[in-house]
């Protein structure tokens, strides 16, 4: 299997972890649009939660090391409403209550991800998740690696779902 047929398996976990969260914690549906590849490192929204994930991928034949990121970037609307629905305030701008909002999210998709993964062969370890705050910020993506971006869609607004993987 090619280190692209691993990427293409190792994201669709991440995709369905995505839908089934936005689906019964945040009570909305997401549309994933087309995949295209990043060429840089400033994120698409105001708001972006990160996960880094490492560990390894084996099969009966061989073992690969892997790293890779989970990126889910946010315009600041879109967090609020999503941040609002999850927690049924009303929010309108970013504040501390809801800082932890997109990691707690992160966190719960890379969960429900990591157990679909290891009937795969994979073993995942994962990083705390973090966020960041600010138009235009950059994001520091493990060295070798293809970022994708999987635009999605839904009645609170638009965000990104950001994957990047690369075997060792």
């Amino acid at each position: 299997m090619s280190n692209t047929s691993r990427f293409l398996q190792f994201s669709k976990p991440f995709i369905e972890g995505a839908k089934s969260v936005f689906e019964t914690m945040v009570f909305t549906d997401l549309q994933p649009q087309k995949p295209t590849v990043k060429n840089d490192s400033i994120s698409m929204g105001d708001i972006s939660a990160i996960m880094g994930l490492s560990g390894d991928f084996k099969t009966p034949d061989s073992s690969y090391k892997f790293r890779g990121m989970m990126v889910i970037s946010f315009p600041t609307e879109t967090y609020c409403k999503i941040a609002s629905s999850m927690l049924m305030e009303d929010y309108s701008e970013y504040c501390a209550e809801i800082g932890d909002v997109g990691a707690e999210i992160s966190n719960i998709i890379t969960g429900n991800a990591k157990r679909s993964l290891k009937d795969l062969g994979y073993e995942i370890e994962m990083s705390t998740p973090s966020t960041i705050n600010g138009k235009d910020h950059k994001i520091k993506y493990p060295d070798n690696t293809v970022v994708v971006v999987i635009p999605m869609t839904s009645k609170l607004g638009d965000f990104y779902l950001e994957l990047c993987y690369h075997d060792r």
